[in-house]
């Protein structure tokens, strides 16, 4: 170090005051921008909820539903499965569908998708080969 020092004949500023100094900065830019990514993080959060707000407004379809079960009027029947699905992925995809459709979606049946055939690409066997061949 005493090499590097006489080669540039810069010292180090040692002195408590000049330490203080620094630490005070560094800390203070940290809290500054911690303080600044929450307050930039809280109007986003209230501008989704606002935005989700005025989307569940316009769909009352949910409320009508609710006021027909108490009623008493009489649900639709039970989604029948193709044999071999479990019963959770029928309930799955249930809850998927009503999630992206605000339950007016109305499922018919569910069936097992046949496999598509084993015919890769060109592409594909070249990405293949690329990605398993020896160092």
């Amino acid at each position: 170090m005493d090499i590097i020092l006489a080669a540039t004949s810069i010292t180090p500023e040692r002195s408590v005051a000049f330490t203080l100094t620094v630490i005070i900065a560094g800390l203070g830019t940290v809290l500054v921008t911690l303080a600044l990514l929450i307050l930039i993080f809280n109007v986003f959060g209230k501008g989704l909820s606002l935005v989700q707000k005025r989307k569940n407004k316009s769909a009352p379809v949910i409320e009508e539903q609710k006021e027909e079960i108490k009623k008493g009027v009489p649900l639709p029947p039970p989604i029948e499965a193709a044999e071999g699905v479990p019963p959770e992925v029928v309930a799955a995809i249930s809850a998927a569908v009503y999630m992206l459709d605000g339950g007016n979606a109305e499922i018919t049946s569910i069936r097992k998708k046949k496999a598509p055939l084993k015919a890769d690409s060109v592409w594909a066997r070249a990405a293949v080969r690329d990605n398993t061949r020896p160092f």
